[in-house]
C-alpha cells in the first residue's frame, strides 16, 4: 500500500469501527440478550387464541319424534377493509350472491375497520358461491341458526334460544342449556395477517366438538295441537285476556301438553325484545302464581277425609256465614244451602263448607296437608324458572287466624297450575304425589340415551281416602256440573272462581276462571287444567274453564284410552 494512503485507511478505520462496534452490540443485543422478549412478540403477532365454530345445539322432538326445534346451518360472510385491494370489484361480484344492492355493500367495505359483518343469514348455496371465489379480504364462517318448525306453538314450553350467544332462555331451552350447547373450543395457532383465520396445519392436535343432547319429550303434538285449538277457541269465545291448558298423565306426572296464551314466536324474538313484550316469554304454568279459588277445596275435602276430621256419610246444615278467626266468610253467592253432604259441598262450591272442613282439622293438621300436596314448594318440573307460590302458615309473622278460612277455599294462597294439576293428580293416582316433568329422554352424542323415569315425591293420603274424593268429584259433576260431563266417561273436576288481588285488596270485577278434572275415574289416563283470566263474558268458571274443559275432554279422551 503506497505511504500516502495509510494515513487516510487509518483516518475511514477510526470512522468506520464505532458504527461496526454498534451493529455488533445491537446483533448481540437483538441475537442473545432480548432474544426471549423479541420470540414472544412474534408469538403474539403470529399467535391467537380462536373458538372454533359451535357444532349444533341439541334438537327437540315430541314424544313420537317430530322436530320441535333444531339448529340449521348458516353462514356469516364478513371481510376485512384494509385486505381488500378493490372494493368496488368485491362489491359488485358479490351483489347478486348476497342478493344485497352494489351500493349497500360497498358502503360496509368502505368502513375504516378491521372486520365488518356483510351478511349473517347467507344461505348453504350462497356460502359456498363465496367461498369458491376465494376473494382476498372475505371470509365465511358456518354458525347455526335456531329453528322453531311450528312458530307459536309450544312456545312456552320450548322457550327460545339467543341467535348471538347460542344461550337458550325461558322453559326447556333455559333448563336444559348446559346440555343442549355444544361446548365451545378454543384453539392456540397461528393465524394469518387478519388474525382471525388459522393458517391450513399439515398436523396438529384439535380437540373434536361435540353436538348438544337430543331431547324427546312425553308432550305429544297431536294432543298439544288440540289443546291449542280449544284454548284458542276458548278465549275467543269468552274474551278472556290470558289462558293456559296444561294436560298431564297423573299415573306418571308426564305433560303431554302445555298451551299458554298470548304466545310468541321463537324465531322472533328479538322483535318482543324491542317492543318491551318480555312477559309474553313467561311460562303462566310455572313462571307465575294465582289464587286458585275453588279448585283448591279438593286439597280441603282430601285432608279433612284422610285424618277423620269428617266421615264419608257426614253431613253439615250450611247457614251461609261462617265466622273463622274474627272473619265472616260467606258462600259465593250469599245463600244458604241447609244440609248438605259432601257431594253438594263441592257441587254447590260451598265456601261454608270449606272453611268447616278446615276448621273440624284444625290449622296444625290443615297445613299439614298443604305441604304434604307440594305447594309453597316447586315441584321440581324441568322448565326453567320454576316458582313456589306463596302459603302463609302458623307460626309465620304475616299469618293470622283467618287464613285458616279462606285458605280453605283458595283464596289468600297463592299456587302454579302446575302445583295445581300435580297436587290433583295425586288425588287420581291412588294418593301418590308424582313430580311432573317434560323430557322423556335425552339421547346423548354417543349414543346413549338417559331416560327420565316417573318420580313420587310422597303420599299426602291415602289410596282410600284417594277413591272416596274421586268418587265424590264424579258424583258432583254428574249432579251438578252437567257443563263439563264427557258423554260416555266419569269425570271427576272442580271449578274454581278466583278474585284477583291488587293493591289494596282484590279487584272488583276481573276474575280467574279455572277447572280441573280428570278421568276416566275408574282408571285416570287424563288430568286437564284450564285458567282463564279475566273472561268477559261471565266471571264464573262453570261457564267459561269447565266448557272448555268439557270440549277437551271429548276430543283427548278417545285418544288416551284407545
Amino acid at each position: 500500500m503506497p505511504v500516502y494512503l495509510r494515513p487516510r485507511v487509518k483516518f475511514l478505520a477510526f470512522l468506520v469501527a464505532p458504527v461496526v462496534l454498534v451493529l455488533l452490540w445491537r446483533l448481540l443485543d437483538v441475537q442473545a440478550v432480548q432474544s426471549a422478549a423479541y420470540r414472544q412478540q412474534a408469538v403474539r403477532e403470529r399467535v391467537r387464541n380462536l373458538t372454533l365454530p359451535e357444532f349444533p345445539r341439541g334438537s327437540i322432538s315430541d314424544a313420537h319424534g317430530f322436530p320441535l326445534a333444531f339448529s340449521e346451518l348458516r353462514y356469516v360472510v364478513w371481510a376485512s377493509p384494509p385486505h381488500i385491494p378493490n372494493t368496488m370489484a368485491v362489491a359488485d361480484v358479490l351483489a347478486p350472491i348476497l342478493e344485497v344492492p352494489t351500493q349497500t355493500l360497498l358502503s360496509v367495505l368502505t368502513v375504516a375497520s378491521p372486520s365488518v359483518i356483510l351478511t349473517r343469514e347467507a344461505s348453504w348455496e350462497q356460502g359456498a358461491a363465496v367461498k369458491e371465489l376465494r376473494l382476498s379480504g372475505v371470509w365465511v364462517t358456518p354458525w347455526w341458526r335456531r329453528c322453531y318448525p311450528h312458530r307459536t306453538l309450544a312456545a312456552s314450553l320450548l322457550g327460545f334460544t339467543a341467535q348471538t350467544s347460542g344461550e337458550g332462555f325461558y322453559g326447556l331451552e333455559g333448563y336444559y342449556d348446559p346440555v343442549l350447547r355444544s361446548p365451545r373450543i378454543q384453539l392456540v395457532t397461528e393465524v394469518d395477517p387478519s388474525g382471525l383465520q388459522p393458517l391450513p396445519y399439515e398436523e396438529a392436535e384439535v380437540p373434536l366438538p361435540r353436538r348438544g343432547h337430543h331431547l324427546v319429550l312425553t308432550m305429544d303434538l297431536a294432543v298439544q295441537m288440540v289443546a291449542e285449538d280449544e284454548l284458542a277457541r276458548g278465549m275467543r269465545e269468552f274474551g278472556a285476556e290470558k289462558g293456559l291448558v296444561l294436560v298431564m298423565d297423573p299415573r306418571t306426572g308426564a305433560v303431554l301438553a302445555l298451551a299458554v296464551q298470548p304466545s310468541f314466536d321463537p324465531n322472533e324474538y328479538q322483535r318482543y325484545l324491542d317492543e318491551g313484550q318480555e312477559e309474553v316469554f313467561l311460562n303462566l304454568a310455572v313462571n307465575t302464581q294465582y289464587e286458585p279459588g275453588s279448585t283448591f277445596k279438593i286439597i280441603t275435602l282430601a285432608g279433612a277425609l284422610d285424618s277423620g276430621a269428617v266421615s264419608l256419610g257426614e253431613t253439615y246444615r250450611d247457614t251461609g256465614r261462617i265466622e273463622v278467626g274474627g272473619q265472616v266468610i260467606a258462600n259465593w253467592d250469599g245463600k244458604a244451602y241447609g244440609e248438605q253432604d259432601l257431594v253438594g259441598l263441592m257441587g254447590h262450591s260451598l265456601n261454608v263448607g270449606a272453611a268447616w272442613l278446615a276448621t273440624r282439622m284444625g290449622p296444625e293438621l290443615f297445613y299439614r296437608y298443604v305441604r304434604a300436596f307440594g305447594f309453597g314448594q316447586p315441584t321440581g318440573v324441568d322448565l326453567e324458572g320454576e316458582v313456589a307460590g306463596m302459603v302463609h302458615l302458623p307460626g309465620d309473622l304475616d299469618w293470622y287466624d283467618s287464613y285458616l278460612g279462606a285458605n280453605a277455599y283458595g283464596q289468600g294462597i297463592a299456587v302454579t297450575p302446575m302445583q295445581m294439576a300435580a297436587a290433583v293428580a295425586a288425588v287420581a293416582n291412588g294418593g301418590r304425589l308424582m313430580r311432573p316433568y317434560v323430557v322423556a329422554r335425552q339421547i346423548r352424542p354417543d349414543g346413549s340415551v338417559l331416560e327420565s323415569r316417573p318420580v313420587i315425591r310422597g303420599q299426602p293420603i291415602s289410596p282410600e281416602t284417594a277413591r272416596a274424593v274421586s268418587e265424590i268429584l264424579a258424583r258432583a259433576v254428574e249432579q251438578y256440573m252437567p257443563q263439563a260431563a264427557v258423554p260416555g266417561y266419569r269425570v271427576a273436576g272442580k271449578t274454581g272462581t278466583a278474585q284477583i288481588p291488587v293493591p289494596g285488596g282484590y279487584d272488583p270485577r276481573g276474575t280467574v276462571a279455572s277447572f280441573v278434572g280428570y278421568g276416566p275415574v275408574e282408571d285416570p289416563r287424563l288430568l286437564i287444567l284450564v285458567r282463564l283470566d279475566r273472561p268477559r263474558t261471565s266471571p264464573w268458571a262453570s261457564q267459561t274453564a269447565a266448557v272448555v274443559f268439557q270440549r277437551l275432554a271429548q276430543r283427548l279422551f278417545p285418544l288416551a284410552t284407545n
